[in-house]
């Protein structure tokens, strides 16, 4: 039994009680960081002499002892994890002196308190990771502006692009993702010290001190607000599952690129698996592994906001959201460092890549801009110019490199009434897939240019 249940409650607690109560919260983030308020508790005890000296000194001297045994497993060895701290302290001097450790301190407040450290420590992990991340991809962006590629749309060749650009594509959102969780750091960065059993306390702790020493830079004005409501726990799941939510979408792009009708890319052995059946397989797994984190991380953003359904003085949200964001936190990390090994190590197929830009029609549209262009015509008169032509030719799979000037001239007079002489070597210069992606030089395009400028900013 907990040492202070022993006065109101005459049965041990069940195992299924241990383990709501303390065995989901047995992380050693979290025990570190209960460690942590407890430093900075006795210390400002000491600071203002609030404890008799001879209390202050034997607070020290039991917290030293834990740092010498090891705070992760000296904790883990008691079984009410939130209270370790003065259980392990009264084994060093009697209650008397122990008891100090808990002045205007509640189960709720060490919960939240060391749930927030715990988590801003995690956020700057996964920030990290990102930041990773996202300089892999422009390393390997700045290697690929000129490599070309068709671009999809419902799985379909829309227009052509370079490998480059697409990697860039992501570049902005994980950005975005960056700031999403600088936004989450700053909402949990917030004290929940003295706020007591969330009404606040009565005893003159010098809390701007012990929010230094915690390293907390706001504070709050209402002490029910800091314990009573998790939102920073859910903008952190939020964060999560938004950046996830890109990086599953890559991964399964990788997936259908890693196959034998597309081959555009190659994961290295090292990254891939095999069938135990089929050996003519080989299985780029880690993708298979990010796209799942994703679908996972977006289930526990579900389940938290689930678990926030009750009353507002509930409190099991305070040991379930941190509970499950462990492991999360993991995968993401594990996620994250998998997408930047394989795009550091992948072999991309340029001349497949090239191939499938050049012959599924990509170049549709900027043919229809160049009737714009060149000869005046609408956007839409020049998109039915096309509509008519792909059906003598993409519907029969004759490829741009087959077709003759005049099946273009026979489109234009079918459709305006108007003869307009284009040229062989103006049809095929339109049909070179990289001179359409070098049209595309204007804010936002995919022109080698652009990317180069995107790299540099």
């Amino acid at each position: 039994m907990s040492f202070f249940w022993k006065g109101r409650l005459n049965a041990a607690p069940s195992d299924l009680l241990k383990h709501y109560y303390a065995e989901q919260m047995r992380e050693p983030d979290f025990l570190d960081a209960l460690h942590q308020w407890d430093k900075a508790q006795v210390v400002v005890l000491g600071e203002q002499e609030l404890a008799p000296p001879e209390t202050i000194a034997a607070l020290v001297d039991a917290v030293a002892a834990m740092e010498k045994e090891g705070v992760v497993p000296a904790r883990e060895a008691l079984w009410n994890v939130i209270h370790g701290g003065e259980e392990y302290i009264r084994k060093h001097c009697e209650e008397e002196k122990s008891g100090w450790l808990h002045l205007g301190r509640s189960s709720p407040s060490l919960r939240v308190v060391a749930s927030r450290i715990a988590f801003r420590s995690l956020q700057v992990q996964i920030m990290l990771s990102a930041l990773a991340l996202r300089e892999t991809m422009i390393d390997i962006g700045e290697k690929h502006v000129e490599t070309l590629m068709p671009g999809y749309s419902y799985v379909q060749h829309i227009e052509p692009g370079t490998f480059g650009f697409y990697l860039m594509s992501f570049v902005e959102p994980l950005e975005r993702d960056f700031k999403r969780f600088e936004s989450a750091f700053r909402n949990t960065n917030i004290s929940a010290v003295g706020t007591g059993a969330a009404y606040g306390i009565e005893f003159p702790l010098d809390l701007e001190r012990m929010d230094e020493l915690l390293g907390f830079d706001a504070a709050p004005w209402n002490a029910r607000d800091s314990i009573r409501n998790y939102d920073y726990m859910l903008e952190t799941y939020m964060a999560l599952a938004l950046m996830h939510n890109t990086l599953g979408r890559i991964a399964m792009d990788f997936l259908i690129w890693h196959s034998a009708e597309f081959n555009f890319i190659r994961l290295p052995d090292r990254l891939s698996i095999t069938s135990s059946i089929s050996p003519q397989m080989r299985i780029p797994y880690v993708l298979e592994f990010i796209h799942g984190t994703s679908g996972l991380i977006t289930g526990r953003l579900m389940e938290a906001l689930a678990i926030t359904k009750t009353a507002s003085d509930q409190l099991e949200m305070a040991t379930m959201l941190p509970a499950e964001f462990w492991k999360c936190a993991d995968e993401s990390r594990h996620a994250m460092d998998a997408l930047a090994s394989s795009l550091a190590e992948m072999t991309v197929n340029k001349e497949r890549m090239a191939q499938c830009a050049n012959d599924h029609w990509s170049q549709a549209s900027t043919v229809v801009g160049f009737l714009v262009k060149e000869h005046g015509m609408s956007y839409r008169t020049g998109h039915q110019i096309l509509s008519l032509m792909m059906q003598e030719v993409a519907d029969k799979n004759i490829r741009p490199s087959q077709v003759k000037a005049r099946v273009l001239e026979d489109a234009i007079e079918k459709y305006t009434g108007r003869k307009i002489a284009v040229g062989q070597d103006v049809l095929n210069r339109l049909f070179d897939a990289m001179n359409c992606v070098r049209e595309r030089k204007y804010r936002g395009g995919a022109a080698p240019e652009r990317v180069a400028d995107h790299i540099a900013a």
